[in-house]
């Protein structure tokens, strides 16, 4: 039977061992105290030589064979820059590491299941006070997701998230979740969260907000669920929006359009929120805005009714250079295609774009998004989507 590497390595190790003290022997023995006879100049250079190797070649095969023995450390997906992301695909399980996971701090993301409909995620290493979050549910079921909350707990990150099914009640579900803390350097992007969704208008000005241009971040309350938010100095109408309901209630935000302001000194960001019956509500909502920013690839959806297209504009971007496209597969039904890019990696966000309706990524297929009217029913719809990979 065949020596395994550990054991062949260990016998190498004792082999040496076993050299290297019959050479100090030999070494001691010449010279011990004692009678003995005169060293021939010969055996005095042998006896030199076999010290060298001893002193300097020995302790370097011993520390050779040592590390040839060791096992390979496992590897750690860090490309997620200051950010990290879990597929939830086990919704009914207590506690698990989701295969499909990434941690730029290079620690282990782990998911808890705390209740029906009701998750805790654990970043760990990524602990640091504000910065964003988003969630989007992966399930074959009708389901909605919020974000309760985020805060750092020691070193780690912990995100709350909340899942319900049509009627509000809490339903279990598997989801995407991201967690976001950007720094100057990192492309352009900004964010906020708000939290005071019944103010008339209001300055974000806090660890949940950022902004890579240096502008003022704030929003405004125009009737019951319906804000414009203002990132100051921001002037790209292109890129792509993230909208999540932070709350704990079944409830939806979505975008209705973006565009940088007549006088190009701010973007602006129309946000509406609606409960599951699709009746607006005030509600507290992150919105993430990105121009690619980290973003493997991104496009806004706006055509729900053609059977195939390649999305066009500012608002589409592939970061291996191919051309996004989406395929209509029946009413509210999508397949979105990112092309170059590597598979099974990553996690896709969603968010509704102009409609009432909500949409969900496929728990089935993960480059599937399916959209619903209020009522469930599914529907044709726009939507802008996001690969972080």
């Amino acid at each position: 039977m065949p020596l395994t590497r550990a054991r062949t390595a260990a016998d190498w190790r004792e082999r040496l061992d076993r050299f290297g003290a019959r050479a100090m022997t030999t070494v001691g023995d010449w010279i011990a105290p004692g009678s003995r006879a005169a060293a021939s100049e010969p055996r005095i250079s042998a006896l030199v030589a076999l010290v060298a190797v001893v002193g300097g070649v020995l302790p370097i095969l011993i520390m050779a064979v040592t590390w040839a023995s060791k096992p390979d450390p496992v590897a750690q997906e860090t490309s997620c820059a200051r950010s990290g992301y879990v597929l939830a695909g086990e919704p009914d399980k207590d506690r698990y590491r989701p295969e499909n996971q990434c941690n730029a701090a290079g620690g282990e993301n782990v998911v808890e299941r705390t209740g029906t409909g009701r998750y805790l995620v654990t970043f760990a290493g990524l602990g640091e006070e504000g910065g964003v979050a988003e969630v989007t549910p992966v399930t074959g079921d009708d389901r909605i997701c919020t974000l309760p909350d985020w805060h750092p707990d020691g070193d780690d990150e912990l995100v709350r998230v909340d899942c319900f099914d049509r009627f509000g009640q809490a339903a279990d579900s598997g989801f995407a979740a991201r967690f976001w803390h950007p720094r100057g350097g990192d492309g352009t992007a900004a964010y906020l969260r708000l939290g005071d969704p019944g103010r008339t208008s209001q300055t974000i000005d806090d660890a949940y907000s950022y902004n890579s241009a240096g502008g003022t971040n704030s929003a405004d309350r125009e009737d019951v669920g319906s804000y414009v938010v203002y990132f100051g100095q921001q002037t790209s109408g292109g890129g792509t929006v993230k909208v999540t309901a932070a709350g704990d209630a079944a409830t939806v935000c979505g975008v209705e359009r973006w565009s940088a302001d007549e006088a190009g000194r701010q973007l602006v960001v129309r946000v509406r929120c609606r409960d599951a019956a699709g009746q607006a509500v005030d509600s507290r909502f992150a919105v993430t805005f990105a121009v690619r920013a980290g973003a493997a690839a991104y496009l806004l959806a706006e055509h729900p009714a053609e059977p195939e297209y390649t999305p066009a504009g500012g608002s589409q971007f592939n970061g291996a250079g191919r051309a996004n496209s989406v395929t209509r597969s029946g009413p509210g039904e999508y397949r979105v295609a990112f092309p170059g890019l590597p598979a099974g990696r990553g996690v896709v966000q969603v968010t509704s774009y102009a409609t009432a309706a909500t949409c969900v990524i496929s728990a089935e297929d993960h480059e599937r998004v399916v959209c619903r009217d209020p009522s469930g029913a599914p529907a044709d719809a726009q939507f802008a989507a996001i690969l972080w990979q």
